[in-house]
């Protein structure tokens, strides 16, 4: 049987997570669907034996050290067989099924990324569809977060109740064309973490396709924001959008979009 979509997600010591994240998915199946897991947990042979025995049906990838998240969503779309792919945080959880994003890529050849609407557990939009980040809109969101104490920031501009264009859509979750993936070559895996999505999705535009928010699908999910509050994950953060200024552009640059709302 064909494949019309393959999921990948990354595992990092979160097995209850990807449970959760698995069971979602399962029970929203629309379309013929693959699951991969791609973990960058480093299991013993015994722990990965018990971990393929417990569901059949979740492709496991077992990578020998962790490169990262770019690295194992990229290992995961190297083996994917389907028309359409998806990478997919491990805490994220589905609300609805994904056939329509999928069907959305199939009427419209020249849109290479899609993503859905994204809420917290209360119900609130996440700010998952953003512009792009140059170093003054960077210091201008940092700034809003610390004096408005907001995880989220929300665009004044943007009916987030419509299908439309956007600059670039957050790694928890993207669907591509397997065009756009074969044109990009998937995510860049000199990024750590944070920011190859940005990345990804301004190479996908490159290519000359469009990047696409399509609040009709629903799932739910927080970030952690460990940047935030963590040492580490902060200099990771500011190390991978200096490599992002540095290929594109540190305040202009930036491939535009075509502002397109679809309905």
């Amino acid at each position: 049987m064909s494949i019309t979509l393959s999921v990948v997600i990354v595992e990092y010591r979160s097995l209850k997570e990807i449970q959760q994240c698995v069971d979602s998915l399962k029970s929203h199946l629309g379309v013929s669907t693959e699951i991969i897991v791609s973990s960058n947990s480093c299991y013993t042979e015994q722990e990965r034996t018990q971990i393929n025995q417990k569901d059949e049906s979740v492709r496991w990838l077992f990578n020998e050290r962790n490169g990262g998240f770019a690295y194992a969503m990229n290992r995961g779309l190297r083996v994917a067989r389907g028309q359409y792919l998806a990478i997919m945080n491990s805490d994220c959880l589905l609300e609805s099924g994904l056939e329509g994003m999928a069907e959305f890529l199939s009427q419209h050849p020249d849109v290479g990324a899609i993503a859905p609407q994204m809420r917290d557990a209360e119900g609130n939009i996440q700010d998952t569809a953003r512009p792009y980040v140059s170093v003054p809109r960077y210091i201008w969101r940092q700034a809003k977060r610390i004096a408005g104490h907001k995880t989220s920031i929300l665009s004044n501009e943007m009916d987030y109740r419509r299908i439309q264009t956007v600059d670039w859509l957050i790694g928890a979750f993207i669907m591509v064309s397997r065009k756009a993936y074969e044109a990009t070559g998937g995510l860049d895996d000199h990024y750590f973490m944070y920011a190859e999505d940005l990345d990804w999705c301004t190479r996908i535009r490159q290519q000359g396709f469009e990047v696409v928010y399509y609040p009709k699908a629903v799932i739910t999910y927080k970030g952690t924001r460990r940047a935030r509050n963590n040492g580490k994950y902060a200099r990771i953060f500011i190390k991978s959008h200096l490599r992002y200024w540095r290929k594109f552009g540190f305040f202009f640059g930036y491939p535009r979009r075509k502002r397109i709302v679809f309905e």
